[in-house]
């Protein structure tokens, strides 16, 4: 924001955000329908899912967060309420444009590194290699004490994901594929088995 222009975006949220928050009818109104939409979504996102999966969150100009868990059932269904998931919070599901999970350990380059590593490390390597390739917005920065943000370095990074990446090359690849095809799909039909798209402003509609 550049000091003595007007946030014109904000200031219209600001008052939209008053206007739901003005009684306490409203108020309550709001925190329900917001909860059956993220219940919702939830569901449609993590329905049939278990174990390890990596995500990814689209706004309408492209790809915004991607992260990972080794419990698809419960994180995915977190992801929109946003209760331990901090995404909702600032980025709210309403505006999500397409949401796109892939179950990685059903693909068969997994078993392999699955017990060689083990689960979490090879999310975390997963999580690593497609943040550092694709460079997300809300994974590109973090928040610092003093109220800034400082970049985030992948190539720099001592992290087990970052260590772990170095070393799944053919999953990864594997990843890579599928991932695209969820990230490119229309309508989310036609996918690969071990892919799912949801978009969320299919669910505010109907």
């Amino acid at each position: 924001m550049v000091p003595g222009v007007p946030d014109v975006p904000f200031d219209r949220w600001w008052h939209a955000m008053r206007d739901v928050a003005a009684t306490e009818d409203t108020a309550r109104a709001w925190r329900e329908h917001r909860y059956t939409f993220a219940h919702q979504l939830g569901s449609a996102l993590a329905g049939g899912l278990t174990g390890p999966a990596v995500y990814g969150v689209w706004l309408q100009w492209g790809l915004l967060y991607v992260g990972q868990t080794l419990e698809a059932d419960r994180r995915l269904k977190d992801l929109a309420i946003g209760e331990s998931h901090h995404l909702a919070n600032t980025f709210p599901p309403e505006i999500w444009h397409r949401v796109g999970v892939v179950a990685w350990s059903q693909l068969p380059e997994a078993a392999e590194l699955i017990d060689r590593f083990g689960a979490k490390a090879v999310g975390e390597g997963l999580e690593h290699r497609l943040q550092s390739w694709l460079q997300p917005l809300a994974n590109a920065s973090r928040r610092v004490p003093d109220g800034s943000w400082r970049d985030v370095d992948w190539k720099r990074s001592n992290s087990l994901g970052a260590r772990t990446g170095l070393l799944i090359e053919n999953l990864f690849v594997a990843v890579q594929e599928v991932w695209q095809a969820a990230a490119e799909s229309p309508d989310g039909a036609d996918l690969p088995a071990a892919s799912r798209v949801v978009f969320p402003s299919r669910l505010l509609r109907s």
